[in-house]
């Protein structure tokens, strides 16, 4: 996790995908052979990727940096141009930040957007399900988004 943070601060696109696909082979090698330790493991992943980086971090950092776009914008007019493939997106194609800005936010997505199975992002309802069952406190149980 710690990596990611580092290549986020230098907005190294390239690394901050491998790192976040290095935590999601990771999340996944605990889900398909758990333990109450690799569970609270896959419990941090979770909640960084889902929350706390993607949410938070990264979002900020792309924030951080829009002013120094030749035509600045705010983040909710940056993730509309991105989203909705706007035609405005057209006046910052030889703008160097924009595109690393659009590539960074484009791996987030396909991050935080990963999915295997069930109906919650990052298979957080087997988790939650694994979670529960080798959980020796059998009175708290784990909810969505790591709610008791």
């Amino acid at each position: 996790m710690q990596h990611v943070l580092k290549y986020t601060y230098l907005l190294d696109i390239t690394n901050i995908d491998k790192e976040l696909t290095r935590l999601w082979n990771r999340y996944q090698e605990i889900l398909d052979q758990p333990n109450w330790e690799d569970l609270n493991e896959a419990r941090a992943i979770l909640y960084f990727i889902g929350h706390i980086y993607c949410e938070n971090i990264a979002s900020k950092a792309i924030e951080r940096r829009l002013h120094q776009l030749t035509q600045p914008l705010t983040l909710l007019d940056f993730l509309t141009t991105i989203d909705t493939n706007s035609s405005q997106i057209n006046q910052y194609n030889d703008d160097i930040l924009f595109q690393q800005l659009k590539q960074f936010y484009q791996i987030l997505k396909k991050h935080k957007n990963n999915f295997v199975g069930g109906k919650h992002y990052l298979d957080e309802e087997k988790f939650i399900q694994l979670y529960n069952s080798y959980n020796p406190h059998k009175e708290l149980k784990i909810k969505e988004k790591g709610k008791f």
